[in-house]
């Protein structure tokens, strides 16, 4: 098993990805350093490596910008998350003299996360940026940075490299923590182009959107030779047969056109769990505010024979942000479809804000039985007077309690 992760031996994503395989208990596994996020996806999509693991979101630094150029656009499922606290030690050179130090380099997030203690104590020194910061421990080890440089890294990356060490701890505030996460390639497809199972062709041949499938009417003609074959065998008079056939065709018709079986199958290719992504019109091409840092799931259920949408965001409250109050479905069990519902906050919610709006939904898949993986559309909120696009991915079982049983800054 391969995890590749974001910067070189001694990062903060290195410790990470060890913690998050020995929590998911992972066995025989080989760490990869790739530098950055752009090289972790990279190859997690050339199958390279298994999974990959990069930093989200630091608590005073904010979003890696980094990491959200690279994944706003692919499709990924998450398996899992750490926060770990960080802590910065500058490093230099053994032969150097602390007061000759005129240059500090590191990645951009630890530079960011130290900039007021670093003008106390360096007021002199200028910034270089570098891709990591054991990166940067590494550069000064090897001479590609400058004898008067210093470095901001964790403590064993300084080590490693045989660096001496300056000042510990040198964040601006101890409530300095980083969430990383771990993704893999998607189990699902999100073309809608995957083929249905045995189970749904089945289901979708007894019953679909226009009433009786192709496996119900072939049932039904079974049945009226099989009624005409036990008449001969008790000897039935015509009477009987014609009361013996309507009875059984009757009651197999009733069951078969029950609007709430037909609603059950047409419902199964929409419910589920699934994750969503929202961007106001006025964000387009702001990445940093797609919101992305903290997840928002819905689940949709069938609750008496209609569709109801429940959506939260998962984040420490773990609180639920909007239900849907009415749902309509245009069509289902066809290779395009479309439904609406509108949405309002839950009686219980409290967040400060208040939620209530409509969103359009459109899907298409290349087989009508087959359940929808991705829909897409737009999004118009009363209450927050914004308009936007909205993207929902279907996400399997296994993604869903990661998302639940993970945390997020």
């Amino acid at each position: 098993m391969r995890i590749g992760y974001q910067g070189i031996r001694g990062s903060n994503s290195e410790e990470a990805a060890k913690l998050m395989a020995t929590r998911l208990e992972f066995i025989d596994v080989e760490f990869v350093p790739l530098v950055s996020s752009k090289s972790v996806i990279g190859e997690l999509k050339r199958k390279k490596i298994d999974y990959g693991v990069v930093a989200i979101k630091n608590t005073l630094g904010g979003t890696v910008k980094e990491t959200f150029e690279v994944i706003k656009n692919e499709y990924l499922q998450l398996v899992s998350t750490e926060i770990i606290q960080i802590h910065h030690c500058l490093f230099k050179k053994r032969s150097t003299d602390v007061t000759s130090l005129n240059n500090i380099a590191s990645h951009i997030q630890a530079l960011k996360q130290t900039e007021n203690n670093r003008k106390k104590l360096f007021p002199a020194c200028s910034e270089q940026e570098v891709e990591d910061t054991a990166i940067a421990a590494k550069y000064l080890a090897e001479g590609r940075l400058s004898n008067e440089t210093g470095v901001l890294c964790r403590r064993n990356a300084g080590e490693i490299y045989n660096l001496d060490l300056v000042y510990e701890n040198l964040e601006d505030d101890s409530n300095n923590f980083t969430e990383f996460r771990m993704f893999k390639l998607p189990d699902l497809d999100y073309s809608n182009r995957e083929k249905p199972n045995l189970m749904d062709k089945m289901m979708f041949n007894v019953i679909n959107e226009s009433g009786l499938g192709y496996l119900s009417k072939a049932i039904m003609v079974l049945a009226i030779f099989f009624s005409f074959y036990l008449s001969s065998f008790f000897h039935w008079s015509n009477w009987d047969t014609a009361v013996f056939v309507g009875g059984y065709l009757s009651v197999l018709f009733l069951f078969l056109t029950s609007e709430k079986i037909r609603q059950r199958v047409q419902y199964k290719s929409i419910i589920g769990y699934w994750k969503y992504y929202s961007l106001s019109d006025s964000q387009i091409g702001k990445c940093s505010e797609q919101k992305f840092d903290v997840p928002r799931l819905v689940k949709i259920e069938e609750i008496d024979g209609e569709l109801s949408f429940n959506g939260f965001m998962c984040d420490i409250e773990n609180v639920q942000l909007f239900q849907s109050t009415k749902v309509i479905v245009s069509t289902l069990g066809k290779c395009k479809g479309q439904l609406v519902y509108w949405y309002t906050n839950p009686n219980e919610l409290n967040r400060g804000y208040n939620l209530n709006g409509i969103v359009e939904l459109n899907w298409v898949t290349k087989y009508p039985e087959a359940k929808i993986n991705k829909m897409s559309g737009y999004y118009m909120g009363k209450a927050t007077k914004d308009t936007g696009g909205i993207l929902y991915l279907r996400i399997t079982e296994d993604e869903y309690f990661a998302h639940i049983n993970n945390d997020f800054l």
